[in-house]
């Protein structure tokens, strides 16, 4: 048995190593140098554990961000439904693609009777992740969905240890191979998208970039220069900043007031697009006559631009309803049949684009 008294109890243990599991009650045992049952009594509050042991338990419960089950039942008992964490980077909100994402989340949390918690990214910068985690279980959230952020190892095993799951949507680096993700086929969408822009005769064709470093932006500038190495057409260096309107605009313009203006210019998002339409209407050209414009995602910007705006579709409302679904059966322990998951793009032809002037 383990003594109450604080100078009889055994040393602490160095902390075991972080894995891919949930922290268990052994483990804290373990670090605290304690039994598990004198951590399971800190834990339900009971008497019988010396002042400076409990002071032990709890210190090692925090480092390794340890929520029991009960707690965690407990909780979802409390609030008489799952709920979800939703991280978005606050920059996002004004895109379009996250009110689509959003609309697709909404209808399949309502098919599940889930709730969903929307929260800025920038808000789990601001604590520890092992506190942050544990917060998140003791409220009873069923799981994370994180919506174009930058991948944080740390984020995830914080959230392993404290047995909630994670599934990342379009992040922008490269997560680990086991941790569940759901995108769309990027390469394949701009490499249509270019080859369509090709079959029309175009040959100066540029592409206007997102966020450095931004894991789909890359995939699509591979799918833009492969389609054009395949026919012998030059690669240009690619702009990148943001999915934004300015960037278009800033991009675009430098491009058509430079040596060899393109003729077409394919844009990473459709909120890039509208700032190329604007930079042509700017500097007198029209689209298509002197410019063709191509942009992705077809998102409401699409169909409400002057012209409407041809664009690569990717099933970005089906692609919320998958992120909620696959959270909701990691919760329940459902097993994947793949860790990553793309759903399919296709072209979408409008007036933006037609064959160059000659």
């Amino acid at each position: 048995m383990t003594s109450t008294a604080a100078s009889s109890s055994p040393p602490a243990r160095p902390a075991p190593a972080l894995g891919s599991q949930r922290v268990t009650l052994s483990a804290v045992a373990t670090l605290a140098g304690v039994s598990m049952a004198t951590v399971s009594k800190v834990i339900n509050g009971r008497t019988g554990v010396g002042p400076d042991t409990r002071v032990r338990v709890e210190a090692a419960i925090d480092e390794l961000g340890y929520v029991s089950l009960g707690e965690r039942q407990s909780s979802l008992h409390a609030a008489h439904e799952m709920s979800i964490e939703l991280m978005v980077d606050p920059r996002d909100v004004t895109n379009p693609y996250l009110a689509t994402f959003l609309g697709g989340a909404m209808e399949a949390a309502a098919e599940l009777r889930v709730a969903l918690v929307l929260r800025s990214i920038d808000w789990t910068t601001e604590r520890k992740p092992v506190a942050w985690a544990q917060d998140l279980a003791r409220a009873g959230r069923a799981g994370v969905i994180e919506v174009t952020n930058a991948y944080s190892a740390e984020r995830e095993r914080a959230l392993v240890r404290a047995g909630i799951p994670m599934v990342l949507v379009d992040p922008i680096d490269v997560p680990r191979t086991s941790t569940p993700s759901i995108g769309a086929t990027n390469w394949a969408g701009a490499y249509a998208a270019t080859e369509h822009l090709i079959g029309l005769g175009h040959e100066r064709i540029r592409y206007v970039g997102g966020p450095a470093g931004a894991r789909c932006d890359i995939v699509r500038a591979h799918g833009w220069a492969a389609a054009m190495n395949e026919h012998g057409l030059d690669v240009a260096d690619v702009p990148r900043h943001s999915y934004t309107f300015e960037h278009g605009l800033r991009a675009a313009t430098e491009m058509l007031t430079g040596p060899d203006r393109p003729t077409a210019i394919f844009a990473g998002s459709d909120a890039s697009a509208t700032g190329v339409l604007e930079a042509a209407r700017r500097l007198g050209l029209s689209v298509p006559d002197s410019l063709s414009v191509v942009g992705f995602d077809d998102t409401l910007l699409s169909q409400m631009s002057a012209p409407p705006l041809t664009t690569v579709h990717q099933p970005i409302a089906d692609i919320g309803r998958a992120a909620v679904s696959t959270v909701i059966r990691l919760a329940r322990g459902d097993m994947l049949s793949t860790k990553r998951v793309e759903l399919s793009t296709h072209l979408v032809v409008r007036d933006s684009t037609a064959p160059p002037q000659r």
